[in-house]
C-alpha cells in the first residue's frame, strides 16, 4: 500500500510539472505584441489589438518609439513626415492637422495599417477601406479616387450636428486643437520660442468611439533668416519643462474618473518636438454631458540655457 501511494504521489508531481511547463510554453504566446509587419504594414488581429497597443505607445517618449519601431521594422510616418513647414510663420494656424507620434508610429509611410486582414488607409480624418486592386495603390493615387472608397472610421468632431454618424452619447474634444506661443526670447543671440499644441484624437471605428486622447505637444523653434524671407526652425537645444495643470474634468463620477490626467512629462533632458499623453477620456455615461468636457488651465514653462520662456494654455 505505501509503495502504490507513493506511487500515485510521484505520478502527480510529474503531471502537475508537465502542465506547469505547458502553461508556461503557453503564456508568452498570450503576451505577443498585436501587431506584426505584414509586407511594409503593421498587421493587427482585432479592433481591439490595435486600441490596446495604441494606447502603450501613446505612454512612450519620441526615443522610446523610435526602439519600438525599429523592432517592428516598419517605415512609420513618425519618421517620413513633418509638421515643420505649417509652423514656419509668426502665426500659427490653428485649424492644423496633429496626429499622436503614436498614431505616427503605428501607420506606415504612406498612412497605411492592417486590422482583421483589412487594409486601411488614413487621409486627413478619415481611414478608409481599400479593396485588394487598391492596397498597392499610392497615398496620391488614392486621392484621387478617395470619393469612391468605403469608409472605414474617422478621426473627427463628432459634436459637429451636421456628422449625424451614430445615435451613441458624443464626448467633447474630438479631434480639436489650440496652439500657444511664448514671448520670443533671445538665446544665443538668436531669437527663440517655444510651441505648445494641446489637442485631441479620437478614434471611430464600426460604430463606436475606439479612444479619446488629450496629447501636449512641446516644440522649441528659432528665427532662421535668409536675403529674402524669415521662418522659424525647429531646435534641438536640451530644454526642461516645468508644468503646473489644474483638470477641472478629471473628477469622480459615480466612483469613475471621467478624464484621467497623466504626468508622464518629464522635467528635463527634453530635445526636439516631443509629444506627451496628457489625459484620456473613461467612457462615463452620459458621454454627452457638457459638464463633462474636459478643461484644463494652467502654465508650462520651457527652460532653455537658463532663459525661461513661460506659456499659459487653457481649455475648457
Amino acid at each position: 500500500m505505501k509503495k502504490l501511494i507513493a506511487l500515485f504521489l510521484v505520478a502527480t508531481i510529474l503531471s502537475c510539472s508537465s502542465e506547469d511547463q505547458e502553461n508556461q510554453n503557453v503564456a508568452p504566446s498570450a503576451e505577443v505584441s498585436g501587431s506584426v509587419l505584414e509586407g511594409k504594414v503593421l498587421s493587427f488581429k482585432t479592433e481591439g489589438s490595435f486600441v490596446k497597443e495604441y494606447s502603450e505607445l501613446s505612454m512612450l517618449n519620441k526615443n522610446q518609439l523610435q526602439n519600438w519601431i525599429s523592432d517592428k521594422k516598419v517605415t512609420a510616418l513618425l519618421n517620413t513626415s513633418s509638421d515643420s513647414l505649417a509652423m514656419e510663420e509668426d502665426v500659427i494656424s490653428q485649424s492644423r492637422l496633429i496626429y499622436s507620434d503614436a498614431l505616427k508610429s503605428i501607420l506606415n509611410a504612406e498612412s497605411k495599417v492592417k486590422i482583421e486582414g483589412k487594409t486601411l488607409w488614413l487621409n486627413e480624418r478619415i481611414f478608409y477601406l481599400l479593396s485588394k486592386n487598391e492596397v498597392n495603390k499610392s497615398s496620391s493615387e488614392l486621392i484621387s479616387i478617395k470619393d469612391n472608397l468605403e469608409v472605414y472610421g474617422q478621426l473627427l468632431g463628432m459634436s459637429d450636428p451636421s456628422k449625424k454618424i451614430t445615435g451613441k452619447g458624443l464626448i467633447p474634444n474630438e479631434n480639436l486643437s489650440k496652439t500657444f506661443v511664448s514671448a520670443e526670447m533671445d538665446v544665443y543671440g538668436t531669437r527663440h520660442r517655444h510651441v505648445v499644441d494641446i489637442f485631441n484624437e479620437t478614434i471611430y471605428f464600426n460604430n463606436s468611439v475606439q479612444t479619446s486622447k488629450m496629447y501636449l505637444r512641446s516644440t522649441m523653434q528659432y528665427r532662421s533668416c535668409s536675403t529674402f524671407k524669415c521662418t522659424w526652425k525647429e531646435n534641438f537645444n536640451a530644454r526642461t519643462l516645468t508644468t503646473n495643470f489644474h483638470c477641472a474634468a478629471c473628477e469622480q463620477v459615480s466612483g469613475r474618473y471621467v478624464w484621467t490626467l497623466k504626468s508622464n512629462i518629464p522635467t528635463t533632458g527634453i530635445s526636439g518636438s516631443q509629444t506627451y499623453l496628457l489625459a484620456e477620456w473613461q467612457f462615463v455615461i452620459p458621454l454627452a454631458n457638457p459638464h463633462l468636457n474636459f478643461a484644463i488651465s494652467g502654465s508650462i514653462i520651457c527652460t532653455v540655457a537658463e532663459h525661461q520662456m513661460p506659456v499659459d494654455v487653457s481649455w475648457y
